[in-house]
């Protein structure tokens, strides 16, 4: 069982997804979406590994409403609770959610620590729910193996009182089983699987539980019944089910109401015969039908106090030929494929055999050897259309409820026309119009103008009508007998028909109406290019006559062919081919009396010429059938063929001896073709069809790539020749993987870009180091926190979003006394713990960052309400003040904080910087150890000393590249982003001397200037 492991993030707000990501990615895999349609996908492709789906409701397209109805709505609340998080907190809503199958919601904003551990409290309880439910399976099942045991020995009652019989309720289950199991595979419309199968063969133990109220006298009677004998035995049948009726509350109510089918139908016959009911056909429920087929074998196979056992070959011809009543014909074609398991099952289980050893196995007097099993559907459909080619009928099955129809059986070329319609009615339309003569055009049309429906309506189970019909071969009028039958008319709610046509000739003589060989032949010619050949329709292909062309093909002569080859046309034939040449004959003439294949034969100067041949079977004067066709040498276009398909091969073995996926997308038709490799590496099909429209509604495409992704995808149909893009794509364990994708556009003759060839990079590995190495580059090494670039990088993104935040602007108090006192290593630590409380406070999706030797900037998303600010730096103060609460000799720690608001105090970095530092100077005018948010009516710039600020450091400038601390940071960039290594090396010096002689702003450590 796969471990849920994962957690998937529902939410089209990028910041929201990160903040959430922050919260989770320690402990959990995630995946997230960023719509309801790529949650849904998501869900349903990993829905083994979800532990819990954390879901926003206001979603453009299908909204977190809509995803959580399909969610409950395909099963999966039953497997993984659903977190609302969302800024409506509106009644409705939270009813509306709860209604629809929520476990829990959150409301934005939120405490992080809250969310975490309300997920995990939920996660606790869907596991311990999934754990009680394996145990109440484990209990079902130990109690359906109990239920067995009382119905075996609820069954043993009546199997004891006749002491020949002792081991019958075993059989029965066992014949039930496996007679069940091959009408599953050969007739899936029955539904039938596994489990209930098993249902029907338990139940198959009460079938004859009704004997109980049988008397002795009659149960063990040594001779006939007396007919009020039987009529008494024939009781049980009812019997059996009132005793069942009266377990309705005290027992499973499938399992009962099969027993309850079987106990009282199992002596049904198909034809109506049996009882208690006298049911008929499909009306007999099927595992009744299952169990009398089981309980007739063996009454037949076992000794009864009335009759000795006979051979098992015997009863088998007895039940198939209807000597012990009518049984379902489709059950009858299983029967036929276990009879060798049935006679193996019966001496297994044999009445005189030890109990729980096999009785010696011994072959089936007079039984055919054991064969491998047929398909039985298939066997059925052979029967068919070997009887429709002996009668050289074409055939039609037509549902006149809904128009579908199906040409079942072509007899000749004459009736094409009728593979063509919409439906069956326009079908029979144009084939009038084509090939049938003008004078019985208007009674063929007849049945379509509604006399069909009246024909239906009326319940006639047979119309037949004459007219003729072209015969193109000899281009002349044929008159053909056309048939209406209806499938099954004593069901008025079917309307299923086959329509048949017959020549008209060929009812009395059916070789009347073929042409002699001669036409045939001449036919041939007319028709094909190449050598002609006749051949009689047996194993060998026996040949009765070549024509020269085809002889000088070969190379051989008459007499050569008649003494080398015997005369067998299939001993020409390349060995390799002959088999897949008998095979494919056979299977075209199983549809009509058309053949069309290819195969290779040897030349008699040892060369391989492929042929294409085209026959007709004809049936000759003595019924005798032979194949009259053309050869075709089509050698160069095969070689050709092989030729590309080594191409084909090479590129086959290419691609599998590498990670790369190499993709074509058909721009006009916006269709992507992926080789094989791409399941064998992501364990799932890809997006195929309307692909621009399904990365961008539902794939397992990161949402934060999309945008490039559809971009790039946008350039290339508009006629960019090349392109490339880096993308994090979700593999089978439901892990992002990162990969490079590389397009080239080919266009047509007028320039219009028709397709994209590229390939699928795996760049994971190299990816996540380039990854690691950055954000180790951006990351302030005393700290953890992001220096000053990168912090400045990351909050001008967010502010590009134009979601509201508050820009915070921290210095600690006293903290050049703090270094001269206690030290600098006191001082490094007292750096990291107000750091390590700044990731306590704020979410994973705010930056954080270090911007001076006591200074850190922090910035908080989504939370531009003064009221959220406020109690965020409460609770921040008094975790500083606390840090050295129970260290009174170091005194008390506290810092300083100025916030600007976004977008209300400012709309850049610039601004928003500038005026929450003339808050924290107003901070420090109060006396520090508290905050304060910029107010423009009071603070306009006055009271500050010019050209200073509260901060020390200063804004990067592009006259001024960044700081001493992000000079790492921006090597990295230059290093990463510059191809050839010498322009790099010289970047980076054009960037170190630019920067020599300048004094930075900053000052850390102890000779950092004190503030007011």
């Amino acid at each position: 069982m796969e471990e849920r492991d994962t957690i998937l993030i529902v939410d089209d707000m990028e910041i929201n997804r990160a903040i959430l990501r922050g919260v989770f990615e320690k402990d959990h895999n995630l995946l997230e979406a960023a719509s309801g349609d790529q949650a849904l996908l998501l869900a349903g492709q990993y829905r083994a590994r979800i532990a819990a789906v954390l879901l926003d409701l206001v979603m453009p397209g299908m909204d977190g409403f809509a995803a959580l109805a399909q969610l409950r709505s395909r099963g999966f609340l039953n497997e993984m609770p659903v977190v609302v998080i969302t800024a409506d907190s509106s009644v409705e809503s939270e009813m509306r959610a709860f209604d629809l199958g929520a476990s829990d919601l959150v409301s934005k904003p939120f405490a992080p620590y809250v969310v975490r551990r309300r997920v995990q409290n939920l996660l606790e309880l869907y596991r311990h729910k999934n754990h009680q439910q394996q145990l109440i399976d484990q209990q079902a099942a130990q109690l359906r193996v109990a239920n067995e045991a009382t119905v075996d020995a609820l069954s043993s009652i009546i199997e004891y009182r006749s002491a020949e019989t002792g081991r019958h309720v075993q059989r029965i289950r066992m014949f039930t089983r496996v007679l069940l199991e091959d009408l599953a595979r050969t007739c899936p419309e029955y539904g039938l699987d596994e489990a209930r199968i098993q249902v029907i063969s338990s139940a198959a133990a009460m079938h004859d539980i009704g004997k109980v109220a049988i008397p002795d006298a009659i149960l063990n009677k040594p001779g006939p019944l007396t007919p009020a004998e039987y009529e008494r035995m024939k009781d049980h049948t009812i019997k059996g089910c009132e005793m069942l009726a009266a377990l309705e509350k005290a027992t499973d109510r499938d399992y009962l109401h099969c027993a309850y089918n079987i106990c009282r139908s199992h002596h049904e016959r198909w034809n109506g015969a049996g009882y208690p009911d006298g049911l008929r056909g499909d009306a007999i429920p099927l595992e009744a039908q299952a169990v009398g087929v089981a309980d007739c074998y063996d009454a037949l196979t076992t000794d009864r106090v009335y009759k000795q056992a006979i051979p098992p070959g015997e009863a088998f011809q007895m039940i198939l030929n209807g000597e012990c009543g009518q049984f379902s014909p489709r059950l009858l074609e299983s029967f036929k494929q276990v009879r060798g398991q049935f006679a193996a099952l019966a001496r297994r289980y044999a009445d005189d055999a030890q109990a729980g050893e096999p009785a010696a196995e011994q072959g089936e007097a007079g039984a055919p050897p054991a064969l491998p099993p047929q398909d039985t559907a298939r066997m059925g459909q052979f029967k068919y259309f070997a009887l429709l080619r002996y009668l050289g009928a074409t055939v039609m099955e037509a549902d006149l409820t809904t128009g579908a129809y199906h040409v079942v059986y072509l007899a000749s070329n004459d009736f094409e026309t009728l593979k063509s319609g919409g439906n069956f009615q326009e079908a029979l339309r144009a084939f009038a119009q084509a090939a049938v003569h003008p004078d019985d055009r208007h009674a063929a049309l007849e049945l379509v103008s509604g006399q069909m429906q009246r024909i239906i309506d009326e319940g006639v189970p047979r119309v037949t009508r004459t007219y003729r019909v072209l015969d193109r071969a000899r281009r002349s009028w044929v008159r053909r007998r056309f048939t209406l039958l209806r499938v099954d008319p004593g069901d008025p709610r079917r309307q299923n028909l086959l329509l048949i046509w017959q020549d008209m000739a060929s009812l009395a003589h059916r070789s009347a109406a073929e042409p002699n060989l001669q036409e045939r032949e001449q036919w041939a010619l007319a028709r094909l290019l190449g050598g002609v050949q006749q051949c009689r329709n047996d194993r060998q292909f026996t040949l009765v006559q070549m024509s020269r062309d085809l002889r000088e093909l070969l190379g051989y002569t008459e007499q050569e062919i008649s003494e080398r080859f015997h005369g067998h046309y299939l001993e020409l034939i390349y060995p390799a081919d002959r088999d897949e040449t008998v095979r494919e004959t056979a299977l075209q003439l199983e549809q009509g009396d058309m053949v069309e294949l290819e195969y290779r034969v040897q030349t008699k100067d040892g060369r391989l010429l492929w042929l294409l041949e085209k026959s007709w079977l004809t049936v000759g004067e003595d019924g005798g059938e032979t194949l009259v066709g053309a050869m075709i040498d089509v050698t160069r276009t095969r070689q050709a063929e092989e030729e590309l398909r080594r191409s084909i091969e090479r590129h086959r073995i290419i691609l599998e001896q590498t990670d790369d996926v190499i993709f074509e997308w058909d721009i006009p038709a916006d269709r992507v073709d992926w080789p094989e490799n791409w399941e064998k590496k992501f364990g799932y099909k890809p997006i195929s069809q309307n692909f621009s429209g399904q990365v961008a509604g539902a794939s397992h495409l990161h949402p934060e790539d999309m945008p490039e992704v559809l971009q790039l995808m946008k350039k290339i149909a508009a006629g960019m020749p090349y392109g490339e893009c880096e993308l994090r794509l979700a593999d089978a364990a439901g892990r992002y993987r990162w990969c490079r994708g590389r397009a080239t556009t080919q266009f047509d003759d007028l320039g219009n870009a028709v397709r994209a060839v590229g390939v699928l990079t795996d760049v994971d590995k190299e990816r996540r180091a380039a990854l690691a190495l950055k954000e180790q580059a951006e990351r302030d090494g005393l700290t953890g926190a992001y220096n000053r670039g990168a912090g400045r990088r990351r909050i001008e993104h967010l502010l590009s979003g134009q979601e509201d935040g508050a820009l915070l602007l921290l210095d600690i108090d006293d903290f050049k006394q703090i270094n001269d006192t206690y030290g600098h290593m006191f001082g490094d630590a007292v750096l990291q713990g107000v750091a390590a409380e700044l990731r306590r406070q704020f979410r994973a999706g705010d930056v954080v960052s270090r911007i001076g030797g006591d200074e850190f900037l922090i910035y908080m998303a989504g939370a531009g309400r003064p009221q959220l600010v406020a109690a965020r730096l409460e609770s921040f103060l008094a975790g500083v003040r606390g840090m050295f609460r129970q260290d009174p000799e170091n005194g008390v720690l506290s810092c300083s904080v100025g916030a600007a608001l976004f977008p209300v105090h400012g709309q850049d970095y610039e601004t928003l910087f500038h005026r929450a530092d003339q808050a924290l100077y107003a901070t420090k005018a109060r006396g520090k150890d508290c905050y304060t948010i910029y107010d423009p009516a009071t603070m306009n710039g006055e009271g500050l000393p010019a050209g200073r600020l509260a901060a020390g450091t200063c804004i990067d400038s592009a006259a001024h590249g960044a700081g001493q601390e992000d000079l790492v940071g921006a090597a990295f960039q230059i290093l990463s982003q510059t191809p050839d290594l010498n322009e790099a090396v010289n970047a980076l010096q054009a960037m170190v001397g630019s920067r020599q002689g300048v004094e930075p702003h900053t000052k850390s450590g102890p000779e950092k200037e004190e503030r007011p």
